[in-house]
């Protein structure tokens, strides 16, 4: 929750108050600094061996940079098309709605409904285990 807030309220201050750019993009690297390694985490905490370990990281980067490769020249066309940074971000903002949803909604829900935990517990833990 925390690492999709900095990087939602760093989009939404380029978008309202571009002055302090710099500090947007700061508080963005930190977000997506910080996604990076909370994947990398959860792959290693899920692997029940050190092969599955390998393959899941494997796997997981290989999308990962193949989508980290490909939403630079997409934004790059949508700004062009659009002649200016509103829809790229509005872009991006999209995208981030859909994984606060998908993250602190659907995914609590799922993972409850199969464990038998409230959907409530389970985002009280993952907000208790971010703070730390």
């Amino acid at each position: 929750v925390t690492v999709t807030a900095m990087t939602a309220i760093s989009l939404l201050g380029l978008l309202l108050a571009p002055m302090w750019a710099v500090a947007w993009v700061a508080l963005f690297g930190f977000g997506a600094g910080a996604t990076f390694i909370l994947a990398l985490a959860f792959i290693s905490l899920r692997s029940p061996n050190a092969h599955l370990a390998v393959a899941l990281s494997a796997m997981a980067q290989c999308v990962g940079y193949l989508v980290a490769a490909a939403a630079p020249p997409a934004m790059g066309f949508i700004h062009d098309r659009a002649h200016g940074w509103t829809m790229p971000l509005m872009t991006i903002g999209l995208f981030l709605g859909i994984e606060l949803i998908v993250g602190n909604a659907i995914e609590p829900w799922l993972y409850g409904a199969s464990t038998g935990i409230s959907a409530i517990a389970i985002l009280i833990a993952a907000v208790f285990w971010t703070w730390l």
